[in-house]
């Protein structure tokens, strides 16, 4: 395990921090605070000095003195109105896709909760198959289904990476690298583009996934919420389907929903999970081809 007895609970605070989340970290554990209404708050908090079984009580003088530790203050610690421990393992499995069975989520890959990627990534992964499964009972090849695991089990293995090295970060213990550590992180988010990668990778934003030689830039990220003459581009993915943003009318086959874009910008195909399938110009086979590999669909051509 990375690290084992982290602590989990809910509790009131009288005199809530100003932060919508607060997290800092010391020589010997960690707290963090997330508000979820009035003067409730989630706690997440590791104490290295008292190391317990799972199944041990969280103790309420340890939490206020773990907190106040780490923030300089307990905030003025109420009630506990819930509380647990649990560990936390680094584990990914080998393999997504074994025939019938397909795995998603904790069942592919457990991590550390620093940044907060686990429940995100394990929707993703569920929102990745599910077109596809959905794809191959109508008519798409098998090998489609290959594609959940040759897309994102890379995405696990970064997050497994990336959670990793932040906790590790957090519990440094001698104060010379922790004094590093706050230097080097603070520098680096200082710049926007540096910033804006952090915050690319923890929220999943910035997923790239495998594309063909010659495809466009665009191919394998998400898609952008563009403006469309038929609402916000996330809002039309609603229906389920793919969607063609063009700049004027498409003729497309049941299931797939065209869309007039709303500006500059080339015609792309958005897969069911707002994924990018091809970008390019609307009046080539491109999509029609993209559309085919995906469904096991051609689109006769306008």
């Amino acid at each position: 395990a990375v690290l084992r007895s982290i602590m989990l609970a809910d509790v009131e605070l009288r005199n809530p921090p100003d932060s919508i989340v607060t997290v800092n970290a010391v020589r010997d554990g960690f707290a963090f605070l997330a508000p979820y209404g009035g003067n409730l708050f989630r706690v997440i908090a590791w104490n290295r000095r008292h190391q317990v079984d799972d199944s041990a009580p969280v103790d309420r003088a340890e939490l206020r003195d773990v907190i106040e530790s780490a923030m300089g203050t307990d905030h003025g610690l109420g009630a506990v109105q819930w509380q647990s421990r649990f560990h936390s393992d680094e584990r990914q499995v080998p393999q997504y896709r074994t025939g019938r069975v397909f795995l998603a989520g904790d069942a592919a890959h457990v991590h550390s909760p620093a940044g907060g990627q686990g429940m995100n990534t394990g929707i993703q992964d569920a929102a990745n198959l599910g077109w596809k499964l959905a794809a191959v009972l109508g008519g798409a090849d098998d090998s489609v289904l290959d594609t959940y695991h040759a897309e994102r089990h890379p995405v696990g293995r970064m997050v497994l990476r990336t959670s990793g090295t932040t906790m590790r970060m957090m519990t440094l213990r001698p104060w010379v690298l922790r004094k590093i550590r706050n230097v080097v992180v603070a520098t680096l988010l200082r710049f926007p583009p540096t910033g804006g990668a952090v915050a690319e990778t923890f929220s999943g934003i910035g997923i790239r996934y495998e594309h063909r030689t010659g495809d466009s830039e665009l191919v394998g990220r998400r898609a952008e919420d563009i403006p469309t003459a038929a609402g916000r581009l996330h809002e039309v993915l609603r229906s389920g389907g793919f969607v063609l943003i063009a700049e004027r009318d498409v003729p497309v086959p049941s299931g797939v929903h065209a869309v007039t874009r709303l500006g500059d910008g080339p015609a792309l195909l958005v897969r069911p999970d707002g994924y990018i399938a091809w970008a390019g110009d609307s009046a080539s086979d491109g999509w029609r081809v993209a559309l085919k590999r995906w469904t096991g669909r051609m689109p006769v051509s306008a």
